[in-house]
């Protein structure tokens, strides 16, 4: 039968636990004071690849010439490389062919991009997320200039930033990289095709900080409690998951294809929001995706259609030195920060870039009222994907917990007995006698 006294005992049990954590958690904080906060939300520590727990520092690399660098040693060498490697071919090239003019007109966007570049490699929106609102908003350049420097820096970038994340054994979602990325590339090429010269300039610069701004707005919404689940990996990978991950890829691909960023934050929108992905997962691996997109889309513009317009490549120049140090650098802070610091961060960039469109950009009744309808649409959508994922990942944690039920009442052998070679299983679950799994006696005696 139902135990109805112990199920409240169990009850009360995690309630006292639970003001006993409350009670630590604000001795601390009065002990230690400001130190504490900081401690906890700018230096969590790195989740790295294979570990189970966030802020673990002592899965290292067991191979290679490198095996035996430290923690923070391997951080510095991780930054050190890539940069090097990009200086040498950029500082070579610049003097070879007396490259440097471009400074002359081109310096504000590499003072821009010393905070930008931070910010690709330490959130999921990229460094198109800076550059491209203060290139066509500020600077008043055309969205397709915007664009092409955009997945250009990025290609470039982010890629020094991959760098970083992948030698700093930082924890990535392998099969969301692997998929998003086949439905990205697939994606951005059949924008830049087709989708691309649809648009006009005003409703590429308004539909890109409109969608971005929902997805802020709807991520804050849901971090609004801050203790709920989230995952280091996506549970239970089937079919139709890998399909989702392929569609998202598509659809970020073609909002890169005009604004040079997308395919992160769909993909971190997906992970967050349906899957339930810690940000500190979900960060890294749309930080690596949108590299290899970028990539994907610079190599299309420049090498097999050959349309990137001189202006872009001027731009590029004068901002490759600043994004491969920045990129890193930011990759590295940020996988120090606490998710919810991370997710601030998207608040703030978001809201920022949508107030200036609206600030700077040219408004007409049609383009107004499709902004608003994009952002209203837009964060409808976000919620829906979060509450399938609520419902999707409640049936997977019933039946992890039912699994562990079962696991649990699964008495040993005993000595003496006939059947002792047998595995005997009790006809018992947390359901009928919630204190039997609670009883210390009893579960010593499994």
């Amino acid at each position: 039968m139902y135990d109805v006294e112990g199920a409240r005992r169990t009850e009360m049990a995690g309630e006292e636990a639970e003001d006993l954590r409350n009670r630590r958690f604000w001795s601390k904080w009065c002990h230690d004071g400001p130190a504490f906060w900081c401690k906890k939300y700018f230096w969590e520590g790195q989740l790295k690849q294979g570990a189970v727990d966030e802020g673990n520092e002592n899965v290292t690399n067991t191979r290679g010439p490198l095996s035996g660098l430290s923690p923070s040693k391997r951080k510095l060498v991780g930054l050190l490389i890539p940069a090097a490697f990009f200086h040498f071919w950029y500082w070579s090239i610049m003097t070879y062919r007396n490259l440097f003019y471009v400074y002359e007109t081109k310096y504000p966007m590499s003072i821009t991009m010393v905070f930008g570049s931070i910010i690709a490699g330490m959130t999921s929106v990229g460094g198109g997320a800076v550059a491209f609102p203060v290139m066509t908003l500020v600077m008043k350049e055309t969205p397709t200039i915007a664009r092409d420097v955009s997945m250009a820096i990025q290609a470039n970038g982010m890629t020094a930033a991959s760098f970083s994340i992948i030698f700093m054994k930082v924890h990535i979602e392998r099969h969301a990289l692997l998929f998003s990325l086949l439905g990205s590339s697939i994606g951005v090429i059949f924008g830049l095709e087709v989708i691309d010269p649809l648009l006009t300039p005003p409703m590429k610069k308004m539909g890109f900080v409109s969608i971005f701004f929902a997805f802020a707005f709807a991520l804050f919404l849901i971090n609004w409690d801050h203790k709920r689940t989230t995952y280091n990996s996506i549970p239970e990978l089937n079919w139709w998951k890998i399909l989702l991950i392929c569609i998202f890829g598509f659809i970020g691909g073609i909002f890169t294809s005009f604004s040079g960023s997308g395919a992160d934050i769909c993909m971190f929108s997906l992970l967050t929001l349906f899957f339930k992905v810690s940000e500190k997962v979900a960060t890294p691996t749309s930080v690596v995706l949108m590299a290899m997109t970028s990539m994907v889309c610079w190599w299309w513009r420049s090498l097999v259609t050959g349309a990137m317009p001189q202006e872009s490549w001027e731009y590029l120049l004068a901002l490759v030195p600043i994004v491969t140090i920045g990129a890193p650098f930011g990759a590295i802070i940020g996988t120090h920060f606490h998710r919810l610091v991370l997710a601030a961060c998207v608040y703030i960039l978001n809201t920022l870039s949508l107030v200036g469109a609206f600030v700077i950009v040219p408004q007409t009744a049609s383009l107004t009222g499709g902004s608003i309808g994009i952002i209203v649409a837009t964060f409808l959508l976000f919620c829906l994907i979060f509450k399938l994922g609520d419902r999707m990942n409640l049936k997977y944690e019933n039946a992890t917990n039912r699994k562990k039920e079962i696991a649990e009442v699964k008495t040993p052998p005993v000595s003496g007995n006939a059947n002792s070679g047998a595995q005997t299983w009790r006809g018992v679950s947390a359901i009928d006698n919630p204190t039997y799994l609670s009883s210390t006696e009893n579960i010593s005696n499994m």
